[in-house]
């Protein structure tokens, strides 16, 4: 990971990343002390909760979170044998790729310098790749943590367990042209169970599995057990030790003056707080703000996405983004097209719609042209700069393993 103090210094000059919400209305109020601690706790802003939801099917088991591990890394669970999870989902792009738009089966190297071949015989991917960190702490309609938190861009899917293996049967993802999508995770299954390592692995996972029904390849690596393993390798991918979290424990030195400056227009002029609270900072709703479409979109007869409205929601509606490690996740928004912090955050300092299809009286009540000027804009950029743990993401999960069952190289 790159030192926070660089980091700090590239802000400064356009780099970066914010999805906020406008709020009420500014106000005057000092950037240090007490009260500004009391007025970001008043507002929702807290901590990283000390550990995930469990679902009550998938407890914390360190063998299974050993085995989601190396699952996520492993080629073998892509159809052409070239991709994994961590392909869109690289630790040094602290698990997105750095591009506007993923590339799965069928690309070529790694992170912003992954390329197409032409023609590509796969539809595109239509949207910029989420990163993954604190999923486990989603929230549903609200900032509280749960079980089945708001997946996706577009709230698809609630819950990990509820998708995590999307992006196996997905043509675009993982399984490229290998075989139909109908057959897809079966075929993956059909592999693990061939390798002793992952018959291994799986048994020490699902133990209450092999004591029920035997220890079987068929039995244990099933689509519930391939599920439930990758599900909890995620869900520990959590990052509790930013300077945020220091300072709302009470520790007054983890945010610098600039930082709480920061802290002050985000609770108050810039608002962001009506949709970018709690301990993930999203209210994990669906939100209209106007951000402008690129690439082929998920409706690729007319190159848009309607976000929720394909669901049956509020066209052009998405997810509010949760912000932890955000100035490292860049580009920003649906479609990748906020390349940097300052660019981001000058569009929502505009507060209209960069949408044809958006009129501004469509746009959510928090969004709104906020007034704040350059050197208030990059007050903003470095406290979130302040929502990233440079420490805890120097640990094993959060590295690719040294080898996988398969024998492939894992994407890192």
């Amino acid at each position: 990971m790159v030192p926070r103090w660089v980091r700090l210094r590239a802000v400064v000059f356009g780099v970066g990343a914010l999805v906020a919400c406008g709020g009420e209305g500014p106000t005057d109020a000092p950037a240090d002390g007490d009260d500004l601690r009391t007025r970001a706790v008043a507002a929702g802003l807290a901590p990283l909760p000390d550990a995930p939801i469990y679902p009550v099917d998938n407890p914390y088991v360190a063998e299974r979170v050993d085995l989601g591990h190396r699952l996520f890394f492993d080629p073998i669970l892509s159809g052409p044998l070239d991709v994994a999870c961590s392909t869109c989902h690289l630790p040094r792009f602290a698990f997105a790729d750095g591009r506007q738009f993923a590339a799965g089966a069928g690309a070529s190297g790694l992170g912003p310098e992954r390329t197409v071949p032409g023609p590509w015989p796969l539809r595109p991917m239509p949207r910029n790749s989420p990163a993954v960190f604190n999923i486990g702490h989603y929230g549903r309609n609200g900032t509280t943590p749960t079980s089945n938190g708001t997946m996706f861009w577009s709230g698809a899917a609630f819950g990990l367990e509820d998708q995590v293996l999307n992006p196996i049967a997905a043509d675009n993802e993982l399984r490229g042209t290998t075989y139909a999508k109908s057959v897809a995770v079966d075929s993956v299954l059909a592999r693990l169970r061939a390798l002793d390592g992952y018959v291994e692995g799986f048994r020490a996972a699902f133990p209450e599995i092999v004591a029920s029904v035997g220890d079987a390849p068929e039995a244990i690596i099933r689509h519930s057990t391939l599920r439930l393993a990758l599900a909890a390798y995620l869900r520990e991918l959590r990052t509790p030790d930013a300077p945020i979290d220091r300072w709302l424990r009470g520790d007054d030195e983890a945010l610098d003056a600039a930082e709480r400056r920061g802290l002050g227009l985000f609770i108050d002029e810039a608002g962001c707080v009506a949709c970018h609270a709690g301990p993930l900072l999203s209210d994990f709703s669906m939100h209209v703000i106007g951000a402008r479409q690129e690439g082929v979109g998920r409706d690729t007869t007319r190159n848009d996405d309607l976000g929720w409205g394909e669901h049956g929601g509020t066209p052009y509606s998405f997810r509010t983004p949760p912000l932890r490690q955000v100035a490292e996740t860049a580009p920003y928004l649906h479609a990748g097209t906020a390349p940097t912090l300052l660019e981001l955050l000058r569009f929502k300092n505009r507060g209209r719609s960069e949408h044809p299809s958006v009129s501004d009286d469509r746009l959510s009540p928090h969004v709104r042209p906020l007034g704040l000027s350059e050197s208030q804009l990059l007050d903003l950029a470095t406290f979130l700069e302040a929502l990233t743990d440079d420490v805890t993401v120097q640990g094993p999960l959060f590295r690719a393993p040294p080898s996988v069952p398969s024998g492939l190289e894992p994407p890192r």
